[in-house]
Formats: C-alpha cells, structure tokens, sequence
C-alpha cells in the first residue's frame, strides 16, 4: 500500500513524500507522485501516529481499576485522537487494588492488544509520593516508600511490563539503590509528585533517573535561590521533561519556556487525562480514592471544593494544537514532543517517526489537529 500527502512530517519539515507500507512496516519514503498510490491525502498533515505516556483512562475508569473489557474499549477509543501508543499509568490507590489491575493491564497486553492502540506497558505515577503539598490529588493514604521489593510486587504483578517509575527522590532519605534497580532492570524513571531540592533531584540523576513528571505541576517550582525541581527540570540536559501543555495546568508562557530550555529532542506532550475524559459536566464520586471530582463546565477537573486540579480531560491531538498556536511552541518541538522524544525516553527504537523500517504507526490531521485517519500496524483504524 502507498499512501501519499503533499505535508507529511518526514525528517523535521513537513514535505510532499509518498510513503509504502508493507504488512506493519514503513518500507520506503519517495518523492510524491512518484508512484501509483492507494490514498491521496492532498494537503492534510501526515506524520507518525501520536504517543500518550501519561495517560490514566477515559469514560469513567482508569488504569487504577483496569479491567481487560474496559482496556479493550480504550485502546479502541484512542486512535479517534491519533494516538497508536500509550502506557497504561497508575496513581496512588489502595495496594490490592492496584495489584489486580497491574495483573489485568499484564495479561491484555500479552494476550490481547492485538488491534486499537499499543498499549507499550505500565507507568507508574503513584503511589511512590511526596508528603507534601506537591502530592497533589494524590492521597497520603495510599503513598508507599518505593523499595525493590515492592518494584519487583509491581512488576511481576503486569507480566514485567513496568517500563515508567515515577519516585519523589527526597522519600529516599539519601539512599538512591532503588533508582539504580529500577534503572539495572531496564525501567525509566521520573522525579515528581515531589517538594525536593535541586541537589535531592541531582542525585537521582546521578544515579539514573531521566525524566520530570508533568513539570511544573505536583514539584517544588524555581526560586532563584532554590532552583528547585523546576530549576533541575530546565538544567539537566540529558532529561526529558512532561508537560500538560492545555493552558490550564501549564500557562502558555511557562510552556514555552520550558520546550525552549528542553529543546526539540526532550521536550514530552502528554495528556494525564483520567477517568473524568469524555464524561460530561458533575460531580462524581470515587469511593476507592476517598474524594470526589467535580468537572466544570469548560471540562477542567478538580477535586470537589477545592481548586486542586484532578488530572485532565484533554485528547494529545488537542494539547499539540494548543502548544503550536497558543503557547507557540517551535514546531519540531511540539511535534517531536508528541511522536519520537517519548519513544526515545523508552528506549523504543522502531517506531515515532516517518521512516524506512520503522512501524507503520501514522495519524492524518487537518490545519487544527483534528484526526482524519489513523493507521496501526499499517492498517486503516476504522472509527
């Protein structure tokens, strides 16, 4: 199959190519009209298919309470907003819960996402919290001392899928052994949810940590005598920095600072979006997390009488619509943002970008990032 547009997103510029596909595989990039082709898509944005690796669930469940009919539904929805990979992320919730989820999310990733969105593997985001304020909506009540054994609990429990830890560093009391485990065992591992000083944030670093959870929010901000987790966010160039680029959770202006410090290759778009995306304005009640949300009317969650955002309700197409004419992030960036800079961050080299021999993971949009059609595994997602 060849398909054909006179914009796809080829080699950091948006380029006339034709691009065929062979089973799962990109097999050639050529000149457009080259070649007899099966799809013209004239003028739409043709690039690699959109990459969510923090995204916690949809339509009233999240990966907290996972069950294998409720991912089969998710991975479906997905592609609507050109997304062909995501993990599967966790917060903190009561363990045994957590537990059968993780062994849910595990089985359907081994056994049956065999169609909709790659579902890469598990990010987990809590319950490895801060005491503080930077906890966020996260309860105390759940928060666990990351330690290998409860690694290796997680870990077992989805069939070795545990590919994304997120750990407030200072909780380690200076003891950094468990990064150096998580690291030796081919995890990545972020700092957030955390109130720690730059110096706390360097040592992890130095001992393997690679990335910033959703930076800005849930971390002790840059003060000019006290950089911070914000201030080590912007500083260390060999890390990668999350970011909720909706204008919400993030200003526009701190968004673009941020991607102009993290540059093309670093700089991650994710959504967070939780179980409240795609519900409609009310208050909802979650009893295993002991609060309630209230969505306003603008779609913005937050935990019920107070003004502590509850996670997001945002699609990945729409927040890199917003970071590339609102916050006017450079192009590549955003663009990067959104397809290869999470995949590097993994460690996952065959797909995230247009290219020979790369999967035949690709998302259509128009001028404002609606999605017009999604390829996964190079077969036309059917909405």
């Amino acid at each position: 199959m060849i398909i054909q547009s006179k914009r796809v997103y080829f080699e950091e510029k948006l380029q006339p190519k034709q691009i065929r596909i062979e089973k799962d595989t990109i097999t050639g990039v050529f000149p457009y009209g080259l070649f007899k082709v099966d799809k013209d898509y004239g003028d739409l944005i043709v690039m690699p298919g959109l990459v969510d690796v923090h995204n916690h669930g949809y339509n009233g469940c999240e990966s907290n309470n996972a069950t294998k009919a409720w991912l089969k539904e998710w991975t479906a929805y997905l592609p609507s907003e050109g997304v062909t990979s995501t993990l599967a992320s966790i917060s903190s919730f009561p363990k045994k819960g957590l537990i059968k989820a993780l062994k849910n999310i595990g089985e359907y990733i081994d056994k049956y996402n065999k169609e909709g969105t790659h579902l890469l593997g598990v990010y987990e985001e809590g319950p490895f919290i801060c005491s503080g304020k930077e906890r966020g909506a996260q309860s105390l009540d759940f928060q666990i001392i990351p330690t290998k054994k409860v690694i290796d609990e997680f870990n077992n429990a989805c069939n070795g899928h545990l590919k994304y830890v997120m750990i407030a560093p200072e909780m380690l009391k200076g003891k950094y052994d468990v990064i150096d485990y998580c690291v030796n065992k081919g995890m990545k591992v972020s700092l957030g949810h955390t109130g720690a000083t730059f110096d706390i944030c360097a040592e992890a670093i130095k001992h393997g940590a690679t990335s910033f959870t959703h930076t800005y929010n849930g971390m002790k901000g840059l003060h000019h005598r006290e950089p911070g987790v914000v201030g080590a966010a912007m500083y260390f160039d060999n890390c990668y920095a999350e970011c909720i680029c909706d204008g919400i959770h993030v200003n526009k202006i701190a968004a673009n600072i941020l991607a102009k410090t993290k540059g093309k290759d670093k700089f991650i778009l994710i959504t967070d979006s939780v179980n409240i995306k795609g519900l409609k304005p009310g208050v909802y009640v979650n009893e295993e997390k002991g609060r309630s949300t209230t969505i306003s009317e603008d779609g913005v969650g937050y935990i019920t009488g107070t003004t502590t955002l509850a996670g997001s309700c945002h699609k990945l197409c729409h927040i890199l619509d917003y970071a590339i004419h609102e916050a006017k992030i450079d192009f590549v960036t955003a663009m990067n943002g959104a397809t290869i800079n999470p995949m590097r961050m993994l460690g996952i080299n065959d797909r995230g970008l247009i290219k020979e021999n790369y999967k035949a993971d690709i998302a259509v949009f128009d001028d404002n990032f609606v999605n017009k059609a999604t390829y996964i595994n190079g077969k036309l997602f059917k909405k």
